[in-house]
């Protein structure tokens, strides 16, 4: 799994699946799709379940979704699991790929979330960790 970022978090879980790789940051879990799955409901599902049995319910949690391979995806499937877990509250994107970056518009449709596309997965935690940072903010006044 090509996770490396020069933030000093260290991963506190990691799953490596048929579907993907999923590392377990404190509040954030970065992704990373096997080449040539198909994203549907059934398998987001089972990511944010290990987010649940991770962090527990009611922790809050960003998900990045790291690009690096190739494959599809149902943003009405992807959608409906990321509305099924009100601990999620938002998702970043990490692609250079220009094409993968595109298709955000369409799954900003689908995802009732806030939602950033990043060309690096530093800059992604530093966004997740503004907005983590801005809800608990939000939540005390």
């Amino acid at each position: 799994m090509n996770t490396t970022t020069g933030l000093k978090y260290r991963p506190i879980a990691e799953h490596h699946l048929e579907i993907g790789s999923f590392r377990f940051y404190p509040n954030i879990i970065v992704g990373e799709f096997t080449e040539g799955v198909h994203v549907a409901k059934a398998n987001a599902l089972v990511t944010f379940q290990l987010a649940q049995k991770i962090y527990g319910d009611g922790r809050p949690f960003i998900y990045i979704s790291n690009r690096l391979n190739s494959y599809s995806m149902d943003p009405v499937g992807c959608g409906a699991a990321v509305g099924m877990f009100h601990d999620i509250r938002g998702i970043a994107i990490v692609s250079k790929n220009k094409y993968r970056r595109m298709l955000v518009a369409l799954e900003k449709r689908f995802i009732k979330k806030p939602m950033a596309v990043f060309h690096t997965l530093d800059d992604a935690f530093v966004w997740s960790c503004q907005l983590l940072e801005k809800e608990t903010f939000s939540e005390i006044a």
